[in-house]
């Protein structure tokens, strides 16, 4: 039976990595695009039996890298592969989880069904927006948490951090976890956004920054706002040095640069998406966990 990697457009690089890491053959996908934008793909290989990794990221363009994961993954199914294993390290439009106004668009809910219409048998991503929707149901997911690893990784290179902190719903979680790698002092920081202007508040009531060093933490940083806003907070309170980490670095604009200019020493990412900042690379995690899951031979 076998299996292959086989690398989209939008993750060559991870993919490459990933066929090395799990000791399996790489598939280049063919890749141009048309005068007005469409995308013309081709895969040249014998899939009939193949357990295919397809590696596919959905970061911006999300619309584009979407569609060609759709593409890829019904010609995969065409061409009589036996599994499809759609390896997403950022996977967009997880932020609509459920219709919180009538008529809204559960955006997560149609990706799901989507993929599972277009052939893929099991979807694999790393730390998405919504990690409950992927329990739905509509398609086998798992979920890699990469959250220690960042942790650990940034404390490799940069040296130990006296306290760790994360914003959001889930940054309480995200922060306890980090500061328990790295031996650091968790704490959670409560944001709030005006409804009318957007303008991001960001309290750090309670934690003794004074001529500390701090990892902040979270999964996504698109345009920055919070963080930047966490920056300044934590300097405010005296904070010897604060470095800004996250899974997936959208860093839409100009945000990495502002959050330099807030003050941050040094902005930090993983591959998921692929910028300046991708530092630390998670396909090693992703190669452990589908050798944990699935069988290849």
């Amino acid at each position: 039976m076998g299996a292959v990697v086989i690398g989209g457009p939008a993750s060559r690089t991870q993919a490459r990595r990933l066929a090395e890491e799990l000791n399996l053959e790489y598939v280049p996908v063919e890749h141009k695009l048309f005068p007005d934008g469409e995308s013309y793909l081709r895969i040249d290989a014998d899939l009939r039996g193949k357990v295919v990794l397809l590696c596919q990221g959905t970061h911006p363009p999300q619309d584009r890298h979407l569609l060609q994961l759709l593409m890829i993954a019904k010609t995969v199914e065409e061409r009589g592969a036996s599994r499809l294993v759609a390896v997403v390290p950022y996977l967009a439009y997880a932020r609509q989880d459920r219709e919180f106004l009538q008529g809204e668009v559960v955006s997560i809910r149609v990706v799901l069904e989507s993929l599972r219409c277009a052939g893929v048998d099991v979807l694999l991503t790393v730390n998405p927006h919504s990690p409950w929707a992927l329990t739905s149901g509509v398609l086998e997911a798992v979920s890699v948490d990469v959250t220690r690893f960042l942790a650990r990784k940034v404390a490799e290179l940069l040296g130990p951090f006296h306290l760790v902190g994360s914003p959001g719903k889930k940054g309480r979680s995200m922060a306890e976890s980090a500061a328990e790698e790295i031996g650091a002092e968790p704490f959670h920081l409560a944001s709030s956004r005006d409804p009318l202007t957007g303008q991001v508040t960001v309290r750090a009531e309670g934690i003794d920054a004074a001529g500390k060093r701090v990892l902040l933490i979270d999964d996504i940083v698109s345009t920055g706002g919070t963080m930047v806003g966490a920056v300044r907070e934590l300097l405010g309170l005296g904070a010897r040095e604060v470095v800004v980490s996250c899974v997936h670095g959208l860093f839409v604009g100009d945000a990495a640069e502002r959050l330099v200019k807030a003050g941050a020493s040094a902005v930090i990412s993983t591959d998921t998406v692929p910028t300046d900042h991708s530092k630390v690379s998670v396909i090693g995690e992703v190669a452990r966990a589908i050798r944990e899951r699935m069988e290849l031979g």
